[in-house]
């Protein structure tokens, strides 16, 4: 009796591992179907914002969607930028939120690089000027312009507030890569930047930082740090009325922004431009998970091998992530079928208008 209890035992014990076993080979495969699935649409969702960019113009609203773009006759240059390539709808490259429409489980924002503060070209003023902004103290906002130059420059001659590969190596550290920043994060690298954290926040929960390969700054897009950065003169009330008075109707010129910012800019056709460039920075997010991932995108249309990349991508830390579940259904990234009614859908979807 007692041996039959035993086995009986042992036999419940097997049953019960088996068990868990399956029941953890499940959990794993459903979790590796989840990611593969985000993979798929992450993959799905580049392709259909580099067929866009690739194919559509942009104007100071932004990249331009509706199905009825009409090109112009003619093949003159001057002929052709004075057409208005304005459609019956466009995406605003401002960091708003639009769900996917082939697959509104996922949501994108799009922020136009030209809207942001570019790492690899600010000047020391500029860089003052954001710095102030986050309460970095005045010896730490004197030597940071210094050690990022000395970082991003060919030679080993220092700044006066600046560090070389021997202060590094002090340290422990890795050396300067002496080319221009591949990634804005990398510049936590750079002696004294890690030491401003506020600043890593405020990028990781909306995007203000680029390194993207583009000139020009485009104050339709540009979120108010940025504003205030770029713009010296600039007061806080002023760069509100600046963006409430864009959302309306984006400046179709810097003349335009400058009445409305109450600034005059030296220089300013050769700074600004009203229109967003061929980079931007997207945040892809998974509705169901609110997992976020950022990806900067950036087109060489000239270029024969290689016309667009990703110039680099990362995970959104959780504790920075902005939930998109509240987004309203209608605001759609349209699929390539939608932009252009003439390519073909086997499952028969509707455009969006």
């Amino acid at each position: 009796m007692a041996l039959t209890l035993w086995i009986i035992a042992l036999f419940g014990l097997g049953v019960a591992a088996i068990n868990t076993w399956v029941s953890m080979a499940v959990e794993n495969a459903r979790a590796l179907r989840q990611r593969t699935d985000a993979a798929v649409a992450l993959s799905n969702t580049t392709n259909e914002i580099v067929f866009a960019m690739g194919t559509r113009p942009m104007t100071r609203r932004g990249l331009e969607v509706g199905s009825d773009l009409k090109r112009p006759e003619t093949s003159g240059m001057f002929e052709a930028l004075a057409v208005n390539f304005e459609t019956e709808s466009y995406v605003a490259l401002d960091d708003r939120p639009y769900l996917m429409q082939s697959d509104q489980n996922y949501a994108v924002r799009i922020q136009d690089g030209r809207g942001l503060l570019n790492l690899n070209s600010a000047t020391p003023q500029m860089l003052d000027r954001f710095l102030t902004m986050y309460n970095v103290p005045e010896t730490l906002r004197n030597q940071l312009p210094d050690t990022l130059g000395d970082w991003t420059d060919e030679d080993d001659l220092t700044r006066l507030a600046g560090a070389e590969r021997e202060d590094y190596e002090r340290r422990n550290r890795l050396p300067p890569s002496n080319v221009s920043l591949m990634t804005p994060l990398e510049a936590q690298n750079v002696l004294g930047w890690d030491e401003v954290p506020q600043l890593w926040e405020a990028d990781q929960k909306s995007p203000i930082l680029t390194t993207c390969t583009i000139a020009g700054f485009n104050p339709n897009t540009a979120p108010e740090v940025v504003l205030l950065t770029n713009v010296p003169g600039l007061t806080e009330p002023a760069a509100a009325h600046v963006i409430e008075q864009r959302q309306e109707s984006p400046f179709q010129h810097a003349r335009e922004f400058m009445e409305a910012a109450s600034v005059t800019i030296p220089n300013e056709s050769f700074f600004f431009g009203v229109t967003p460039g061929n980079c931007v920075i997207v945040d892809f997010i998974d509705r169901t998970t609110n997992e976020d991932t950022r990806f900067s995108l950036s087109l060489n249309p000239f270029s024969q091998n290689q016309p667009w990349q990703v110039d680099y991508a990362y995970r959104i830390p959780s504790q920075y992530r902005r939930p998109a579940d509240k987004v309203a259904s209608k605001v759609l990234f349209p699929t390539p079928e939608a932009i252009d009614p003439r390519l073909e859908r086997n499952d028969g979807a509707a455009g969006v208008r």
